[in-house]
């Protein structure tokens, strides 16, 4: 016998880990476009990528995750589409990260510091007793 030829166990979890496009951060969650990411990145949109033939790529999402199709050269996995997205945004300027944060929300109440309401119930309050 040549030295330990056993494979390791398979843990439940472990052998695929899905991360977020945008900061590199374990994805818990999906966004609008079905690309899993991070909880600070369900508002945001992956921009537009070019096939290394020229032609724009579509994202989709299909049963096993997310990929991209090229009109040209057709279905391809989602970490090729991601090297090429390097290979061919190269000579374009890096986005700044204030392009990938989420949507403003509509309203957002700032906290106001108030002091708490005390209420006191007694055995004389008609109300709070049938």
């Amino acid at each position: 016998m040549k030295g330990n030829s056993w494979k390791k166990k398979k843990t439940y979890g472990e052998y695929k880990v899905a991360t977020c496009p945008f900061c590199e951060r374990q994805a818990t969650q999906k966004n609008e476009q079905g690309l899993d990411v991070c909880h600070q990145h369900t508002a945001s949109k992956m921009e537009e990528i070019k096939c290394t033939c020229g032609k724009w790529l579509e994202q989709l999402v299909g049963k096993f995750g997310a990929y991209f199709n090229c009109i040209d050269c057709g279905n391809m996995n989602y970490n090729k589409a991601m090297e090429m997205k390097d290979v061919t945004m190269k000579d374009q300027p890096k986005p700044s990260s204030s392009q990938f944060q989420p949507a403003p929300v509509k309203k957002q109440r700032q906290m106001e510091k108030r002091e708490p309401k005390v209420t006191y119930i007694t055995s004389n309050d008609v109300e709070y007793f049938d």
